[in-house]
C-alpha cells in the first residue's frame, strides 16, 4: 500500500513540477505542432483500466499502470515531442524503473474523438544500451478512452 501511495505521489508531484517549468521555460518548447498537442492534451484511461496517462499541450506527460497482479507498479514521467506523421516521441525522464530513465520512445498514434491508440516500439532507444527496437514485441498497442469529468 505504502508503495501504490508513493508512486501516486511522485506522479502528481513531477506533473505539477512539469506545469511548472513549462511556464517559466515557453520559450524553450517548439509549438509548431500545437493542434498536435491539443488533440492529446488531456487525462486518459487504457481500456483495459490497466493504465492512466496525463500529457499537456506543453509537451510533458506521466503515466501509472499496474502489473500483472493488479498492483500499482510503474510510474513515468517526462516529455514528448509530436509530427504531422502521427509520430510520437516520449522522453523518461522520471520512473518508478530508474534503469528507463533517459530512454527514446517513439510510437505511432492515433486519435478519433476521445479515442487514442497508441503502437508502442516504433523505435526504443534505451539511455544505456542504445537501439534496443529488435527485441521489443512486434505489434503491441494500446487503447485509450479520455477520461471525462
Amino acid at each position: 500500500m505504502k508503495k501504490i501511495l508513493f508512486s501516486l505521489v511522485v506522479v502528481i508531484l513531477c506533473f505539477s513540477a512539469f506545469t511548472t517549468t513549462a511556464q517559466t521555460s515557453a520559450s524553450k518548447i517548439n509549438y509548431a505542432n500545437q493542434n498536435l498537442k491539443s488533440a492529446l492534451a488531456g487525462a486518459w484511461q487504457s481500456t483495459d483500466g490497466t493504465e492512466f496517462a496525463m500529457m499537456n499541450e506543453d509537451g510533458f506527460f506521466s503515466s501509472i499502470s499496474k502489473d500483472s497482479t493488479g498492483m500499482w507498479a510503474s510510474t513515468y514521467a517526462g516529455t514528448y515531442t509530436v509530427d504531422n506523421a502521427n509520430t510520437l516521441t516520449f522522453k523518461v525522464m522520471y520512473s518508478s524503473h530508474p534503469d528507463h530513465v533517459g530512454a527514446l520512445h517513439t510510437v505511432e498514434y492515433e486519435v478519433k474523438g476521445d479515442n487514442l491508440t497508441i503502437k508502442w516500439f516504433k523505435k526504443l532507444v534505451d539511455a544505456k544500451e542504445g537501439d534496443i527496437t529488435a527485441r521489443m514485441p512486434k505489434g503491441q498497442q494500446t487503447m485509450y478512452m479520455r477520461a471525462k469529468k
